[in-house]
């Protein structure tokens, strides 16, 4: 309707007032940020889980379960989640197989999932001479493979990619954003960074490390769910309108 339309150039202009830092830094998660991959993770989850007897009442995960249980969270917090009778080494090697199965998955349909708009974005970032950093809780062979599936990996560079697992603490924790501001070598804070996320630990965490603001993709989550974990715009991709004049105004 045209009366939340009204809302939304509102808000856009809200967000960014005189007293905004400039923008020096632009911070991606991986999963369902960059890429679309949260359906072929949902897809392993529910295969192997489903072969885990007793696991869920004997009966197959859902996509509630997955967005409230599982998207964005790390491997080792979800494993205790789950199976908090099994030792720590059974837990791990569940998750290795999980994720070599998901690598297997993935091989051939990571370009096509690949967010809509997103050469877009980086065109603009190159041209605003901006500073770029993935920041994800997945393992890092996973990270590695997606960057390189949707030909990424050289544009962030090798030093560009923050490993939850490699963190002090993965997100919710702000540690692994903090830790891109700090590889940077320019100084950069986390109140001159736009964080990107589609879920809400990761949220959460560009939150609490300051950043200024905490874009939404709502490729799996709902608006609600990300706006009540911090995310102070949300959007369907990066083509979102709303997107662009929010990035207009920062221009500086």
């Amino acid at each position: 309707s045209s009366s939340s339309n009204n809302n939304n150039n509102n808000s856009v202009e809200a967000l960014s007032s005189c007293t905004t830092p400039p923008l020096r830094a632009i911070l991606f998660d991986v999963d369902g940020t960059l890429v679309n991959s949260d359906p072929l993770h949902f897809a392993v989850f529910r295969e192997l889980l489903f072969k885990e007897e007793g696991f869920n009442n004997d009966k197959a995960i859902d996509d509630e379960f997955f967005r409230e249980r599982i998207a964005g969270r790390q491997n080792a917090l979800i494993m205790d989640d789950f199976f908090p009778r099994w030792s720590v080494s059974k837990r791990e090697l569940w998750s290795v197989r999980k994720e070599e199965r998901f690598r297997e998955m993935a091989a051939n349909s990571l370009m096509e999932r690949k967010m809509p708009g997103l050469d877009r974005l980086r065109t603009w970032i190159d041209e605003q001479n901006l500073h770029k950093v993935a920041v994800t809780n997945a393992p890092r062979l996973n990270a590695e493979a997606m960057l390189s599936g949707i030909e990424y990996d050289s544009w962030f560079g090798r030093d560009g990619l923050i490993i939850g697992d490699e963190c002090e603490k993965a997100k919710p924790d702000p540690c692994p954003y903090l830790k891109a501001c700090e590889i940077l070598n320019d100084n950069v804070k986390a109140e001159e960074c736009i964080v990107f996320e589609d879920s809400p630990s990761g949220a959460k965490a560009g939150v609490a490390a300051g950043a200024s603001l905490v874009v939404g993709i709502l490729s799996g989550q709902t608006e609600m769910t990300m706006k009540n974990v911090g995310c102070s715009l949300t959007i369907s991709d990066y083509n979102d309108p709303k997107l662009w004049e929010y990035l207009n105004t920062r221009i500086k």
